[in-house]
């Protein structure tokens, strides 16, 4: 199927008033659609499979775009693009649609991604699962997602309170890793500890004045790694449900690790000893 591009000349074409609307969060989720900027972030849906639901593009960029559509569709095992609009816009068109000052040269629209926390299967080569408990910022959200695909994570599950992860400034931190890596979303502490114990996953929390330094704890295994808030770290329950409680030590002095970076720390020692367990012998 040959992707043919459609020519839109102004803002108020009614696919780009719909389009817009997906910059405000409610609107997002009444549809659940969302936006991404910019060909790094489509060219890493086409790679997963995932396939937009429409295109915008500038005119002069339009044969660059159809031939990555087109190139995904030919791949073994994608998606139709029947359902997929590809459109030719002038500037001014993304302009409106862009959250970024210099906009993009191509927007595109998909469905969410997310899935319900059941469907996430542990199995003995998944590696740990990420629980954040009311991370607001969406940079350390964005950032947290594409630590957890980088580091092999089984999947990201975001508490009540937690950034919206399909927000502009998630999504250019996932950096196209919304795309790799499973997220469950408004998952309530009780939900999350009775799938883990159902799931047979220890809990792990981490917290910076408590508990035993990382890399002594037995992280290989799996389980829910659970980070709060900089500032109110975890609630008593959270710490309750926990069987380990972590820290990463630093130097006398220095100022703390933000969640964002103190989760990928974690997440990293976390590989790390499932990596060193594999390679043990009688494990090859």
């Amino acid at each position: 199927m040959k992707v043919k591009p459609k020519r839109i000349a102004s803002s108020n074409n009614q696919a780009v008033k719909e389009t817009a609307r997906l910059k405000r969060k409610r609107n997002r989720y009444a549809g659940r659609l969302f936006l991404t900027e910019g060909e790094d972030l489509l060219d890493a849906a086409l790679e997963r499979g995932v396939i937009p639901r429409r295109v915008f593009s500038l005119a002069e960029f339009e044969e660059k775009a159809a031939e990555r559509l087109m190139r995904a569709q030919a791949g073994p095992g994608r998606t139709s693009l029947a359902g997929t609009e590809l459109f030719s816009c002038p500037n001014p068109v993304l302009t409106r649609l862009s959250g970024l000052g210099s906009g993009s040269r191509v927007i595109s629209v998909f469905s969410f991604v997310d899935q319900p926390l059941q469907n996430l299967r542990p199995a003995p080569a998944t590696g740990i699962f990420l629980y954040l408990a009311g991370v607001a910022d969406p940079g350390n959200v964005g950032t947290l997602v594409r630590a957890a695909a980088a580091f092999g994570a089984g999947g990201i599950i975001l508490g009540p309170g937690s950034a919206d992860p399909y927000s502009s400034k998630a999504l250019r931190a996932t950096m196209g890793s919304i795309f790799q890596v499973p997220v469950c979303l408004n998952v309530k502490l009780p939900e999350m500890i009775s799938w883990a114990s159902e799931a047979g996953l220890g809990i792990i929390a981490a917290d910076p004045h408590k508990g035993g330094p990382v890399w002594k704890a037995g992280l290989a295994n799996g389980g829910v790694l659970v980070l709060g808030t900089e500032r109110g770290g975890l609630s008593r329950r959270a710490l309750a449900a926990a069987g380990i409680t972590v820290k990463i030590p630093q130097k006398t002095g220095a100022e703390s690790l933000n969640v964002a970076m103190a989760g990928s720390v974690l997440l990293y020692e976390a590989s790390r000893q499932r990596d060193e367990r594999n390679r043990a012998p009688g494990k090859q």
